[in-house]
């Protein structure tokens, strides 16, 4: 598992800080790499977020990655502001897909998810709140 552009912290076992000035190019295209097939705008935040730091551009990361697994049908709900969206009720994700969203966000955004805290996470509030506490 790579962690772009990031350091451990030497207090945590599991959290990384940020550093974007340990972003480097090869690091760009990795996580490019990584997020192939998540659309252009998710790539180009998911790059701006590693080489700037910019938490502000978490959501819409998190958000894409989501929307990379959702029925096309299903996307359109990622984008209505609302995040008391359900994974499993409204998107319909199973838990194989949900494990391939943990996969990929802590490939992308160099966070671990711990596995019993999987299993509270269920609207896109309870993702992206756990995601910022874990890149905090």
């Amino acid at each position: 598992m790579q962690f772009y552009g990031l350091k451990k912290c030497v207090f945590c076992a599991d959290i990384y800080v940020m550093n974007p000035e340990n972003f480097t190019s090869e690091d760009e295209a990795a996580l490019r790499n990584t997020l192939k097939r998540c659309s252009p705008e998710t790539i180009e935040n998911a790059v701006q977020l590693k080489k700037t730091g910019d938490k502000a551009l978490l959501d819409s990361v998190v958000i894409g990655i989501i929307e990379r697994f959702a029925e096309d049908d299903k996307k359109a709900l990622l984008h209505t502001g609302d995040d008391s969206i359900d994974m499993v009720k409204d998107l319909e994700l199973d838990s194989l897909t949900m494990v391939e969203i943990v996969l990929l966000v802590e490939d992308a955004l160099g966070v671990s998810v711990n596995q019993e805290d999987m299993a509270s996470l269920h609207t896109l509030a309870d993702i992206k709140a756990y995601i910022k506490s874990r890149v905090a």
